[in-house]
C-alpha cells in the first residue's frame, strides 16, 4: 500500500514538473522594420498554462507609445509520446507607435506566471522616416498611417502658467494648465499629472473649453485650474506636467482583432464610413522653477498660526443679555483668498467663561466657526476681544484684525430658578399640612390613573395614537434621508443620476428635427458619461470609453449591454471628432437605445 501511495505521489510530482517545464513566455513583433507613421504590433505569448491570465504590464518604452489591444486564447490537442495533450496558448497584443526614427531595442519583459518569473529576449527594431511599402502603394500618410509624436509636436501642446514664480512657504499659488489642440481629433483626455513632491495641491476644478491664438495659429484649448501650496524651502520644480489621451486618425486597413480600427465592429458600418483608429498620446510641458521663501521672523504676532493670503475676519456674540449659566453663541467668519486648508480659527480663552469645542465649517473661500461660551458669574461686562493674524504676501508683512470687545449684561438667576431638593427630615411645624398635601396628591394621581384606563379603552385614542406614531416615524425617516443627502455626496449623486439623465436628453428631439447631428451625438455621449459618473461618484471628464467598459465588466453587466454602450460612445466620438454623419432615422434609433440603456443600467447600478 505504501509503495502504491509513493508511486502516485511521484507521478503527480513528475507531472507537475513537466507542466512547469512546459511553460514558455516569449515576445514577438510583426516586423523588425517600421516607418515612423506605421504601427508595430507586439505580441506576448504564454504557453503551458490553462488558467486565465491577467494582461501583462509593459515596462516603460522610451521611444514608443504603447496601447493594449486585448487578449487572444487558442487551444489545440497534440500527440505527446502516444498521449493526447491539450495545448493552450495565451496571447496579449499591443500596438507600439514609434515616436522618432532610429535603431531601438524593445527591452526584456518579465512576468510572474504560475508562481514563477519568466523573461523574454530583447527585440531590435529599426524605425524609418518613410517606409518603402507606403511609397510604392501610393497611400497618403493621413489615410494609412498613424500620426507620429514628431508630427503631433506642433499640433498638441501644453502651456502651464502660475501667478508668481516666487512664493512664501505654504502660500497658495494658482496654477493654470492649458491643453492646446490644432486640427487633430482628440478624445479620452485625462486630468493633468505632475510630481507633487514638496507640494500640497487642491483637486482640479471642472475643465473649461476655449480658443487661443499662438503665433497667429488658432488652437482649441482645454483649461484646467488648481492651487498648489509649497511645503519646502528652496527651489522646487513644478512639472513637467503630463496629459494623456487618444488621437483619432483615419486608416485604410481593417484591424484583424476588430478592437482598434473599427468603432462599430461591423462590416456594414465599415462600408458606410471610413475605418478609424486611435493612438495614445502623452504631452508634457517644460518644468517651472518655483522659488519658496521663508516667512519673516520680524514683527511676527504672537497669535500667528500660519495663515497666508488676504483675509477678512468678522466675529459676533449673541444674545447680549443673559443670566449667569446661560449660553452665548460666539460666531467667527474668515473669508478671502489663501491657504484655507491649514488655516486655524482663533482660539477663545477667557477667565469667567466656560467654553466648548467650536463647530467649524469649510467653504470654497472661507471658514466659519460657532462656539458656545457660558458666563459663570453675574457682573461680567464684556466678552474679551478676538484677534486673527495672517501674513500678507502683497505687502510682505503681517496683519492683525481685531473684533470686540463685545459688551454684554450678565445678571444673577432668580431665586425660584435655583434647584432645591425636597426632604422629610423636619416634620414638626408643617407636618399636618404636608400629610394633607400627600393625601391630596394621591387622590389626584388616582383620578389621572382612572382617566387613562378609560382613555386606553377608546378606539379613537388608538387611531389618533397610531396616526401620531406614523407621522413621527415618517418624519424621522425623512430627516434621516435628508441628512444622508447632505452628508453623503455619493448617495446624492446616485439618487439623482437617472432624473438628471432624462432631463438632459430633452433637447435631443429638437437636435434631430433641426438636423444638428454633431450636437445630438455630443449630447447623448455626455448624458451617458455623466450618468455613469454620478453612479460611480467620479468625474465625467476623467471617464474614458475604455475605463467605462472595464468598470461595467467589473460590475458583471451583460456583454451585449456593454457592447451597446461602447457602440454609442464610439459612434458619438466618430461624429463629433472625425466628421462622420448619420440620418434622422439612425439618430432616433440611437436616442431610443440610449434611453433604454439608462433604464437597464438603473436596475443594475445601485
Amino acid at each position: 500500500m505504501k509503495k502504491i501511495i509513493l508511486s502516485l505521489f511521484m507521478s503527480v510530482f513528475a507531472i507537475t514538473l513537466a507542466r512547469a517545464d512546459a511553460v514558455t513566455f516569449e515576445a514577438t513583433v510583426d516586423s523588425p522594420r517600421v516607418s515612423l507613421g506605421e504601427v508595430l504590433q507586439l505580441t506576448l505569448t504564454v504557453t503551458g498554462v490553462s488558467d486565465n491570465l491577467d494582461p501583462i504590464n509593459l515596462p516603460v518604452l522610451d521611444n514608443f507609445s504603447a496601447k493594449y489591444l486585448g487578449p487572444s486564447t487558442s487551444e489545440s490537442i497534440v500527440m505527446d509520446n502516444g498521449n493526447l495533450q491539450k495545448h493552450v496558448e495565451h496571447s496579449f497584443i499591443y500596438n507600439l507607435f514609434p515616436n522618432k526614427t532610429g535603431k531601438f531595442q524593445i527591452p526584456a519583459i518579465s512576468a510572474t506566471i504560475a508562481g514563477q518569473t519568466y523573461t523574454t529576449q530583447p527585440i531590435n527594431v529599426e524605425v524609418f522616416k518613410i517606409s518603402s511599402q507606403a511609397q510604392s502603394s501610393g497611400a497618403t500618410p493621413d489615410q494609412a498611417q498613424a500620426p507620429s509624436a514628431e508630427s503631433l509636436k506642433d499640433k498638441i501642446m501644453i502651456m502651464v502658467s502660475v501667478d508668481k514664480t516666487e512664493a512664501y512657504l505654504h502660500e497658495r499659488v494658482p496654477v493654470t494648465i492649458k491643453l492646446l489642440v490644432n486640427g487633430v481629433p482628440v478624445r479620452d483626455i485625462q486630468y493633468p499629472q505632475f510630481d507633487k513632491t514638496g507640494f500640497v495641491a487642491d483637486d482640479f476644478d471642472k475643465p473649461s473649453q476655449d480658443a487661443q491664438l499662438v503665433d497667429g495659429v488658432r488652437y482649441d484649448t482645454v483649461v484646467f485650474k488648481t492651487n498648489i501650496y509649497p511645503g519646502r524651502l528652496g527651489t522646487l520644480p513644478l512639472g513637467p506636467v503630463q496629459i494623456q489621451g487618444n488621437v483619432i486618425y483615419k486608416t485604410s486597413q481593417n484591424n484583424p482583432f476588430n478592437q482598434d480600427n473599427s468603432f462599430f465592429g461591423s462590416d456594414v458600418f465599415n462600408n458606410l464610413f471610413d475605418s478609424y483608429a486611435t493612438r495614445p498620446m502623452t504631452v508634457a510641458s517644460q518644468p517651472i522653477a518655483l522659488h519658496v521663501l521663508p516667512l519673516p521672523a520680524d514683527n511676527r504676532p504672537p497669535d500667528f498660526t500660519g495663515a497666508i493670503g488676504q483675509f477678512d475676519f468678522k466675529a459676533s456674540v449673541s444674545p447680549l443679555q443673559v443670566k449667569a449659566g446661560d449660553p452665548l453663541t460666539l460666531k467667527m467668519n474668515i473669508n478671502g483668498s489663501g491657504n484655507f486648508k491649514s488655516l486655524k480659527m482663533p482660539d477663545f480663552k477667557a477667565s469667567g467663561f466656560k467654553s466648548y469645542e467650536p463647530q467649524i465649517k469649510d467653504a470654497l473661500d472661507g471658514k466659519t466657526a460657532e462656539e458656545v461660551i457660558i458666563p459663570t458669574s453675574a457682573g461680567i461686562k464684556e466678552v474679551p476681544p478676538l484677534s486673527f493674524s495672517y501674513f500678507d504676501p502683497s505687502i510682505k508683512d503681517y496683519r492683525t484684525i481685531t473684533q470686540g470687545p463685545f459688551t454684554i449684561q450678565v445678571t444673577a438667576p432668580a431665586p425660584d430658578q435655583d434647584f432645591k431638593a425636597v426632604g422629610f427630615a423636619d416634620m414638626s411645624a408643617g407636618s399636618s399640612a404636608l400629610l394633607a398635601n400627600q393625601f391630596s396628591f394621591g387622590k389626584m394621581f388616582n383620578n389621572i390613573y382612572r382617566s387613562l384606563i378609560k382613555l386606553c379603552g377608546s378606539i379613537w385614542f388608538w387611531l389618533i395614537f397610531g396616526f401620531i406614531f406614523a407621522l413621527g416615524g415618517s418624519y424621522f425617516i425623512w430627516r434621516r434621508f435628508q441628512e444622508r443627502l447632505e452628508n453623503d455626496p455619493a448617495f446624492a449623486r446616485r439618487l439623482k443620476a437617472v432624473k438628471e439623465a432624462r432631463q438632459a436628453l430633452e433637447p435631443a428631439e429638437g437636435y434631430i428635427a433641426a438636423g444638428k447631428i454633431k450636437d445630438f451625438y455630443a449630447l447623448i455621449s455626455k448624458v451617458l458619461r455623466d450618468y455613469l459618473a454620478n453612479k460611480w461618484h467620479r468625474s465625467s471628464a476623467a471617464l474614458s470609453t475604455g475605463e467605462i467598459v472595464r468598470n461595467l465588466k467589473t460590475a458583471q453587466l451583460d456583454e451585449a449591454l456593454i457592447g451597446q454602450i461602447k457602440s454609442i460612445l464610439e459612434q458619438s466620438d466618430l461624429v463629433c471628432f472625425a466628421g462622420a454623419t448619420a440620418d434622422a432615422n439612425k439618430m432616433r434609433t440611437d436616442l431610443s437605445q440610449t434611453q433604454g440603456l439608462i433604464v437597464h443600467l438603473e436596475k443594475f447600478l445601485k
